[in-house]
């Protein structure tokens, strides 16, 4: 057991701008040498290994290097999807001209949900083979247990991608977590711990693809957790933490529905860590959460304390008072200082400069080491 508060962050962080750049040409149907391809993922990876141990992480990963975003890497592995999808937000669509100036850009063109048109499987079963293999090549002698990787939950393809074949929400969600299950097994029989990413147990109350199936976010939460359990089982929920966010977006966020209201469900989940935002102007009052729910004696939980919609750089001392302010109530042996989301989500759908993503990962490790001394 750790004698202070480790640190981590939600997986993706800033690309290389040759990488970048080359994912981009392939999801314009460009002609690339997927050696190349490879080799520039490989050398990505262990920069970004690094970086973070320069830095003082202590929970690593590989960056999502090798996906062009959290979700829509299912675009390359997975088949049954097809078309473009829509995205309504509820926050958002009252503010038009903030509209155009969040989506009418480079980045969201390349940022492409789908639909699902036919049976979800597994097209490419070596994928999460070839990232787990380069994330253990990139960490050396290190202990695997220090480092995780980030997959997608079935909830949350459900929310990104309609669907247009199956007819049934609740078959849909089990066709999405019979074909992850693959993944999370490959990730923890790499010796790696599995991040579960979520958004749509937070974001399925204020925002929807068009034609989707999630309906009301009601009945959505409990089908989602009944299928991502189903997909982990077998697997131990301590190798296990469920990212649950509000969307990686600079919108004004005032209809996220509040933690308070879904936790009961998050924490029915079989994940041994909870990982929630803690930090950004909408949800940095949540703490209190964690004051009037107990926490399950078998669970920890990582809060966001870096804002990652700003380029800010948080002081230690608030990163420490945020930090505090949950470990008081759940105990310093339970909490892990991480940020909010990650640092691009999707390629290139970064609100914050990429060196100054580095020294707000600086100001984390600084802020843990603080609260750890004072819890």
């Amino acid at each position: 057991m750790a004698d202070r508060i480790l640190t981590t962050h939600a997986g993706s962080l800033p690309r290389p701008n040759e990488l970048a750049d080359t994912i981009w040409e392939r999801i314009d149907g460009k002609e690339v040498d997927e050696a190349k391809l490879e080799a520039l993922i490989d050398s990505a990876v262990d920069d970004v290994v690094t970086r973070q141990r320069e830095v003082g992480i202590d929970l690593i990963s590989d960056g999502e290097m090798s996906k062009s975003g959290f979700s829509t890497y299912v675009n390359d592995r997975f088949s049954g999807f097809g078309g473009r999808s829509e995205f309504q937000a509820d926050d958002v669509a009252p503010f038009p001209n903030l509209a155009m100036r969040l989506f009418a850009t480079p980045s969201m063109a390349h940022l492409i949900f789908s639909n699902c048109v036919g049976p979800v499987e597994l097209a490419d079963t070596d994928a999460v083979h070839r990232d787990v293999a380069r994330l253990k090549s990139a960490l050396g002698d290190a202990d695997p247990s220090t480092a995780f990787m980030g997959a997608i939950s079935p909830g949350q393809i459900a929310f990104n991608y309609p669907d247009q074949y199956y007819g049934s929400h609740e078959m849909y969600l089990g066709a999405c977590a019979d074909a992850l299950s693959h993944e999370y097994r490959a990730i923890i029989d790499g010796g790696l711990n599995l991040q579960v990413d979520s958004p749509d147990m937070a974001m399925a109350a204020h925002s929807r693809s068009v034609g989707s199936s999630v309906g009301d976010w009601h009945r959505h939460l409990p089908l989602a957790v009944e299928a991502l359990n189903g997909a982990l089982e077998g697997i131990p929920p301590e190798r296990v933490r469920l990212h649950v966010c509000w969307g990686n977006i600079a919108s004004p966020h005032h209809c996220d529905v509040p933690l308070e209201q879904i936790i009961d469900q998050v924490l029915k989940v079989n994940a041994g860590t909870i990982y929630v935002e803690g930090a950004n102007p909408r949800h940095a009052h949540e703490w209190r959460v964690f004051r009037d729910t107990e926490l399950p004696n078998d669970k920890k939980v990582i809060v966001g304390v870096i804002d990652v919609k700003t380029n800010y750089i948080e002081h230690p001392r608030l990163v420490a008072d945020r930090l505090v302010q949950v470990g008081r109530f759940v105990g310093k042996d339970r909490v892990l200082a991480g940020t909010d989301c990650g640092f691009d989500t999707f390629i290139r759908w970064s609100q914050v400069d990429p060196d100054v993503a580095w020294l707000k990962l600086g100001s984390l490790v600084e802020g843990a080491e603080i609260a750890s001394a004072e819890l």
